[in-house]
């Protein structure tokens, strides 16, 4: 059985958001499909999922109504949420921007390298699997809170993946049928001669 389409993009922005973080150093804790994780009622639960920041989710928003490319193929486009988390125990800015030492060296990433990691893993990427080059969408602050000692900043990043599917009876693509040749025929006795055409236009 082939794997959904929803489950394979989400599972390669995942994967290509690890293996960027495999190349340029590891600023997260953790990369998973979002589960509820900030739905929690209960400050120490909050807290709890606060403990594991850095870290990103990612999950599925929508998909908008597919849209005919040819008389076989549609072209669909879906939207992704990319979730970035930071905290710090200094003051509110921090868990956005980061804090650094004296010479410029990261101490603490901030939401918004986070933001710019993301960026920088799936702009353009097609996730080894067969859709267009991903495109960033909106950014949204989701919140800035504090939990008992931790500054906490979250952030939304939203992105646009089109998929192209065809026709599972038949894979060939073919053209639209957008013009129609008629024909005006004589009879036998005058051997079947064409002498007139009309050509009719259908797009």
């Amino acid at each position: 059985m082939a794997t959904p389409i929803l489950t394979a993009i989400e599972q390669g922005i995942k994967d290509t958001i690890k293996a960027y973080y495999d190349v340029h150093g590891h600023n997260v804790r953790q990369i998973k499909s979002y589960g509820g994780d900030f739905d929690m009622q209960n400050p120490d639960e909050f807290a709890q999922v606060v403990s594991q920041f850095p870290a990103i989710w990612v999950t599925f928003k929508q998909a908008k109504p597919p849209s005919q490319v040819t008389n076989r193929r549609k072209a669909r486009e879906y939207v992704f949420t990319v979730l970035v988390g930071a905290s710090s125990q200094r003051v509110e800015e921090t868990a956005r921007q980061g804090a650094f030492d004296n010479t410029g060296k990261m101490l603490t990433v901030g939401s918004y390298q986070l933001i710019a990691d993301v960026e920088a893993a799936l702009n353009g990427s097609r996730l080894d699997l067969p859709i267009e080059p991903l495109e960033g969408g909106s950014i949204t602050t989701l919140f800035n809170t504090r939990t008992q000692n931790q500054t906490v900043s979250v952030l939304a990043y939203d992105w646009i993946v089109t998929a192209t599917t065809s026709s599972a009876a038949d894979e060939t693509d073919e053209p639209w049928l957008d013009v129609v040749a008629i024909d005006y025929i004589l009879d036998e006795a005058h051997g079947y001669q064409a002498i007139a055409r009309d050509i009719n236009k259908l797009t």
